[in-house]
This record gives structure tokens, sequence and C-alpha cells, in this order.
């Protein structure tokens, strides 16, 4: 063997290893920065500060798109979200209708994102005990997107999954009420009122 042909199998050899080092190295470096990541997200969710935890988020399904579980925790970040400012009397109507814009533009991301991925969860893992509870915020989001009809259905949806949602009964008769349908908001009003019960017997 020359000379000339021991250099290049050495180089082919040692470009070999670099490719070999990169190669494994890339998702060390992903599973580092994903388990600092989901820390930091759940840290945030444990002390009830959803909002702070959304650029983590973000970055975190940046790098790990498909993760369903933490698409639903986004949705809810979104959902809780706090740093929206509220529109104010004495601002002019042009800042005033930004302002409201912005919110409801959150809203309907955080509903669309629920819609996506609570109906998936449900087909994957149908007995998933967290289902009604999904179902519950999801129901909100559509609350605050203005979708009342799509709420109820929502909120009884996830009382049917989880029967110690008792307050998805309230909340049916209150956007019940909204729409100025008072027997139906009378009928879970009592609806509540006997969950309630029931549920403080059992416990």
């Amino acid at each position: 063997m020359t000379v000339k042909t021991t250099i290049y199998i050495f180089r082919l050899f040692l470009g070999f290893l670099i490719f070999a080092e990169v190669l494994f190295a890339a998702p060390s470096k992903r599973k580092e920065e994903t388990t600092i990541l989901k820390k930091q997200i759940f840290e945030y969710h444990r002390s009830d500060e959803e909002t702070k935890s959304i650029p983590y988020l973000e970055k975190y399904l940046t790098i790990s798109p498909n993760e369903l579980y933490f698409k639903l925790v986004y949705a809810k970040a979104l959902l809780y979200r706090t740093d929206l400012e509220v529109p104010r009397n004495d601002e002019n109507i042009e800042s005033r209708i930004n302002k409201t814009r912005a919110i409801q533009t959150n809203y309907n991301r955080a509903s669309k994102i629920f819609q996506e991925n609570v109906l998936h969860l449900e087909k994957v893992r149908p007995r998933d005990p967290n289902l009604g509870r999904w179902y519950y915020l999801w129901a909100f989001s559509e609350w605050f997107s203005d979708n009342k009809e799509k709420s109820i259905k929502l909120f009884q949806k996830a009382v049917k999954l989880d029967y110690r949602l008792t307050e998805c009964y309230y909340n049916i008769a209150a956007l019940y009420e909204s729409l100025g349908q008072w027997k139906d908001a009378e009928l879970f009003w009592r609806k509540y009122e006997k969950a309630e019960k029931e549920l403080e017997e059992e416990e």
C-alpha cells in the first residue's frame, strides 16, 4: 500500500468519525434541550404561571412538533394567558379594536389547537383519564371565542366523560341564560345542584 493510498484511507476514516460524532451528538443535544424545556414548562404550570411557559412551549414544539400532550398544554397556556392588554374605555377606538382582535385571535388559536388534539387524543387513547378535563378546557376556549352553542355541547361531553366535572352544568346554565333560553338554563341549574349534592355524598 502506497503512502498516498494510506493517507486517503486515513482521511476517509477521519471523515467517517466526524460524521458519526455529529450524527450521534445531535439527538443527544436535542434530548438535553427538550429535558430542560420540559422542566421549565412544568414548573410554570405547577405555579399557575402558564403565560410564562408559552415561549418555552413554542420552542419545545419547534423541536418536537408531534408531541400531542405538549400541544394540549400549549392550548391551555393560551387559554389562561394574562399578558394581553384589555381594552379600556378611555382609549381611542382603533386601539380598543386592535386589543380586542388580539385577545380574540388568541382564543381562536387555543380552540383550534384543542379541537385538533383533543379529538386525536380521543381517537388514540379513548380511555385517557384526563380526556374529560381537556374537553372542559376546550369548551372554555370556544365560549371565549363566542361559539356558545359549541361550548355547550363540549361541556356536556366533558361531564359525560368525567362526572366529577359538575361545574359543567353550571357553565351550561350560564350559557343558556346568556342566550335567553331560560327553561334550558333552569334545567341545568337543577342538574348542577343535584350533581354537586351527589358528589358531596360520595365523598
